[in-house]
């Protein structure tokens, strides 16, 4: 029974290969998820530091907190460095909004410090401050500042863009090349032409938005073992609807 099974396999196989590729008699709809790129030169560079201030309490602590940040950020800001500013057109990157967030400072932490014998217990204020550097030597350079000013540097330098806007734009087109490409192959196998777009969509698959936002942040911090990037890369995925005819 297997002997026959398989050559009638043999047979029929050729008639669907020559079925699947014969020419359609159209009108056919076909839908292309494509997803583009563009690669821009960074012009801000994020980090952050740890700002640390020593009090007799709470109150003295925050006080001598905000001085030596004061000192901070008119030492950096002497260097072109600034506090980190929210990122213009980051609203349709996921990853360059999740790092945009981060800017300024926020609220202080406070900690008892522990003393041997009969000395009065300190008590410790921290806060991140987060500055934009233009240009990564800038911020590498800034880790002797913030020590200086009773702050010290965190090891990540992010590299982003002033304005996600143009960059997203051209990731856009790219995704829709992509996108034309694939629909004119389909139109060749099927012996029709690509007529018109029918549909664009930026909405995207949760699992696939997922997992190229997953893959985003890992490629933005995979340079810390080695010569980090000083290239942004901004995706856009398009779901293109065509309508294919002779």
């Amino acid at each position: 029974m297997l002997r026959y099974a398989l050559a009638l396999a043999m047979i029929t196989l050729p008639q669907a290969a020559m079925a699947q590729s014969a020419p359609a008699d159209g009108p056919v709809t076909v839908e292309i998820v494509a997803t583009g790129e563009a690669k821009v030169p960074a012009n801000r560079f994020r980090f952050s530091v740890k700002v640390t201030g020593k009090g007799a309490d709470d109150k003295a602590a925050e006080a001598a907190l905000a001085a030596n940040r004061a000192r901070l950020v008119q030492a950096l800001a002497a260097k072109g460095i600034r506090e980190g500013k929210p990122l213009e057109g980051a609203s349709a990157n996921p990853l360059a909004s999740l790092v945009g967030a981060f800017t300024g400072h926020g609220k202080p932490s406070f900690a008892l410090d522990t003393v041997d014998g009969n000395e009065k217990p300190q008590s410790t204020a921290t806060e991140t401050v987060f500055f934009d550097a233009p240009s990564r030597a800038a911020a590498t350079a800034a880790g002797p500042v913030a020590e200086a000013n009773s702050g010290k540097m965190a090891d990540e330098v992010i590299a982003l863009l002033d304005d996600y806007v143009g960059p997203t734009r051209q990731a856009k087109a790219d995704a829709l090349a992509k996108a034309r490409a694939e629909a004119d192959a389909y139109a060749a196998t099927l012996g029709l032409r690509r007529a018109a777009i029918a549909r664009i969509s930026e909405k995207q698959d949760m699992v696939a938005g997922s997992m190229s936002f997953f893959l985003q942040l890992i490629g933005m911090f995979a340079g810390k073992q080695g010569a980090a990037s000083d290239t942004v890369t901004v995706n856009a995925n398009l779901s293109v609807e065509f309508q294919l005819s002779r």
